[in-house]
Order: structure tokens, then sequence, then C-alpha cells
């Protein structure tokens, strides 16, 4: 085993990374034994077989990172299969430079996952890899603390979550850029000249957005607590225009206002609405407003002196209408017929 400061990402150079001046080089060998040794002590306990011709054996791995994230590379020269522990302390979100490989968790999931994929070893699975000849990816580890507690923000609970991930990879082509983005930005701070590298708190934000990241962008699976089901809101910046909506909803509020509230921009307010609850932020205003309506009118059943259109306009509701067809839709009848009842 060689251990070096070069940081050579592969022989042929670092052609996915934007530094790697910052990575240490922990294994270049061609032994299977002493790369078994050594990569086991960086990961988890690790068996590894050669599955091609063992004299086309070879392995390189190289780490670097700050407190909070771990980032490496790691690359076989022969077909090989890769069978650890499962991981416990942290978790991995693994991206295929080159080739690929076939990752597998024992009688539940298998995926081929190719050049410029991703997929996610969560601390608790079992699982195997198996590459093909030259393959090279490298890695995002974050402790298995951070994760928990990402995804507990979230779902919106308290404490941690035990988070466990699928095989499949991002949720979309979108979250696929997300992910892309962020880890470009992790591996400028710390394989580069980054500040992060020198500010715990810098430090701890970017830990904390990469993890809040990943829960957005890959399949997570939780042991039974399914927002859209329970009733709790799995967004923080949701459950504050939720908030806000309940305590103001006689006043003029704009998109723009709701989300400075949230602390988030319109569109991503609008996006979160729509994952959450498959509605919009105004969309949300208004059912509140029609539910207030409806309890004034209720209220006010056998009082001459009150009219629909002054309770409209009191929440509201300009375009009578509208306000007329949306009450209908929601309550069977007219806001009239709710009124003389």
């Amino acid at each position: 085993m060689s251990e070096s400061d070069t940081g050579s990402i592969s022989p042929d150079g670092p052609n996915d990374l934007i530094d790697n001046s910052n990575m240490r080089t922990l294994v270049l060998s061609n032994d299977l034994e002493e790369t078994q040794e050594a990569i086991s002590s960086a990961y988890s306990p690790y068996r590894l077989s050669c599955l091609g011709d063992p004299e086309d054996f070879s392995a390189w791995y190289a780490e670097g990172g700050f407190p909070g994230i771990t980032l490496s590379g790691l690359q076989y020269g022969a077909e090989t299969l890769v069978d650890p522990q499962p991981l416990g302390s942290y978790l991995l979100v693994c991206r295929l430079v080159n080739g690929g490989v076939r990752v597998s968790s024992p009688g539940r999931e298998e995926r081929f996952v190719g050049t410029g994929q991703t997929y996610v070893l969560d601390p608790y699975r079992k699982f195997q890899v198996h590459w093909t000849p030259g393959a090279r990816m490298t890695t995002v580890r974050l402790a298995r603390e951070t994760v928990e507690q990402a995804a507990a923000d979230a779902l919106g609970v308290e404490g941690p979550v035990r988070a466990r991930f699928t095989l499949e990879g991002t949720v979309s082509g979108k979250a696929a850029r997300s992910w892309e983005g962020i880890s470009e930005a992790v591996h400028r701070e710390v394989l580069g000249e980054g500040i992060a590298r020198n500010s715990p708190i810098l430090a701890s934000h970017l830990t904390q957005t990469t993890a809040a990241m990943l829960m957005e962008t890959h399949h997570l699976v939780t042991g039974g607590i399914d927002a859209r089901r329970t009733g709790v809101v799995a967004h923080p910046a949701v459950r504050r225009v939720m908030a806000v909506a309940e305590e103001r909803a006689d006043e003029p509020l704009t998109l723009t206002e709701l989300a400075a509230v949230a602390r988030c921009s319109p569109r991503a307010l609008q996006e979160a609405f729509r994952r959450y609850l498959d509605t919009t932020p105004l969309g949300y205003l208004r059912e509140v407003r029609l539910g207030r309506a409806h309890e004034e009118l209720v209220a006010a059943q056998g009082n001459g002196g009150v009219t629909v259109s002054d309770v409209a306009y009191r929440w509201g509701f300009s375009n009578l209408g509208r306000f007329a067809a949306y009450y209908q839709q929601r309550y069977g009848h007219a806001p009239s017929h709710t009124l003389r009842m």
C-alpha cells in the first residue's frame, strides 16, 4: 500500500473534481488483501473479491474533508465484488465518474448505476457492489446524526428520524441537477481553497444544507412516517405559511409576503405547497378564508343585517361570482342558502 499527499484521483488525473490538492491517497495497490484491510479501516468491515483476472487487480482510494463532510474517490482496475457490513455511523452518496456498478441490497433491491448517476447507501442496510473493470466513483460521507436530524426537519417531526433510502437515485432530472450543484459546491469548499475549510460556522451550514438537499433530491424511506397521510406537514416553510394564513386570514397577504415569512423564494414556496399539500400558498389561504366566511355565515343565520357580500369582502373575496363558485364547490350549496338556513 502506498500513502501519499499528492492526492492523485487516478492515474489519469482528476477529471471530476475541481481541485484535489486537499485529498490524501491512502490506497494505491495491486494487492487484494492489503486493499481489503486498508479500505475496511476507512469504511466498515469489508470483504473484497476479484472476479476477473487477479493479475489485473488494482485499487486506488483517497479522501479529504472537514468536520461534517468527508469526500472520497475510489477505483478498481478489475471486475470486483465489494461486500461490506452496514455502515453504521454514517451515510454515503455515491456518484459514478467512470464506468458502472451493480449495487444490491440482498433480498430487497438491485440497480445498475452508470456514469454520472448516484445512489445512496444508508447506515442500516447490508449491500453489495459489483464493479466493472476501471469503474471509478466519488462519495460524499455524512454522519448518521446529521442525516437523521435533516430527515426530521424535512418531515416536520420532533427528534431524529431513522432515515433509509432506496437505491433508485434522484427523484427527478431537476433533483439530479440540484444535487449536482450542491455536490460541486461541497467539492470546491472541501477540496479547493474555499473559506468553509477555515470557518467552523460555514462548514456546519454547508453540512446541514447538503443533508437537507439529500432529503429533497433522493428517495427517502421512513418507518411509518408519511407527511401526506398523518397530517404532519413535511416542510418547515409550509408550516410557517400555514400558521400565518390561519392567524392573518383577514389581511391582504401576497405571495411575496408569504415567501418572506417562509424564508424562501416564491417559486420554492409554491413547489413545496404543491408537493406536500397539492395546492398553492394562495390556494391554501383561500381555503382558510372560505372556511372563516362559512363560519360567519352560519353564525349569522336569522340575522337580517348580514349579507353574503359583506362576509365575502371581509374575508378577501372581491369577486362575488368567484366566491359563490368556490363556496358551492366546497359546501355543496350557495352561500346565500347557508345564511337562510
